[in-house]
């Protein structure tokens, strides 16, 4: 994901001249091919929106029963009338002096009723000197329209921030970079994620309720064989 980081702020940094239309002759040049492309990916993201749904069935859970190492989950509301759930993933880089860099990832997600209405992803980076700090965030408040380019980016590197809408970077060649590089593995990323949250929380429940009629059936062979027990009975 550093790589991810790199390649979108080399935008962000270049905002003065990338967000403002390019010149005739640019424009001339854009072709079907970027439009069509801009299209496919636009569709893909949508789609990703529609899996993410999935987090639904963890908010009727009352607790988590199992949770990979360096994931961290938080609910928005209490149970059981929760809104939405923030999933983090945190992971540090070594180096020969020790832990070098530390990155964290996390999205949340809103629900109305069952509807999604809101989705922020966020990547920060950060040496462990505090030299080099790099955040990022995306937020689409309105998941299910059409409109993918009304994702708001605020992004802040060693304190000097950006934040705009995606649809002012200049053309659809960019945009589609920013989609494909960044922010669709993002999405896929997480929904990786939640597929094996709801994979884990099942193994642990049906893990329970084979423990539960393993003790139902121990506690039955104790009264049957017990001649108190069945006397009690």
């Amino acid at each position: 994901m550093e790589s991810s980081i790199g390649f979108i702020f080399i935008g962000f940094l270049l905002l003065n001249t990338s967000i403002y239309p390019q010149n005739k002759e640019e424009n001339f040049h854009k072709n079907k091919s970027s439009s069509d492309t801009a299209s496919i990916l636009n569709r893909k993201i949508l789609k990703i929106y529609e899996e993410l749904g999935i987090a639904r069935e963890l908010l009727k859970l009352e607790r988590m029963e199992s949770i990979p190492s360096g994931t961290f989950v938080t609910f928005l509301g209490t149970y059981p009338n929760r809104k939405g759930i923030k999933v983090a993933k945190h992971s540090i880089q070594e180096g020969k002096n020790g832990i070098e860099k530390a990155e964290s990832k996390s999205i949340l997600l809103e629900f109305t009723g069952t509807t999604l209405s809101k989705v922020i992803t966020e990547v920060k980076s950060e040496n462990m000197d505090g030299s080099d700090i790099t955040l990022i965030r995306l937020t689409d408040e309105t998941p299910l329209d059409q409109d993918v380019d009304d994702i708001l980016l605020h992004a802040d590197k060693n304190g000097k921030e950006v934040r705009y809408p995606i649809q002012l970077l200049a053309d659809n060649r960019e945009r589609s970079e920013f989609k494909q590089e960044f922010y669709i593995k993002l999405l896929e990323d997480f929904l990786i994620q939640l597929l094996r949250l709801q994979e884990m929380q099942s193994q642990e429940s049906a893990k329970n309720k084979k423990s539960y009629c393993k003790l139902l059936k121990i506690l039955y062979n104790i009264e049957s064989s017990c001649p108190h027990c069945r006397k009690i009975s």
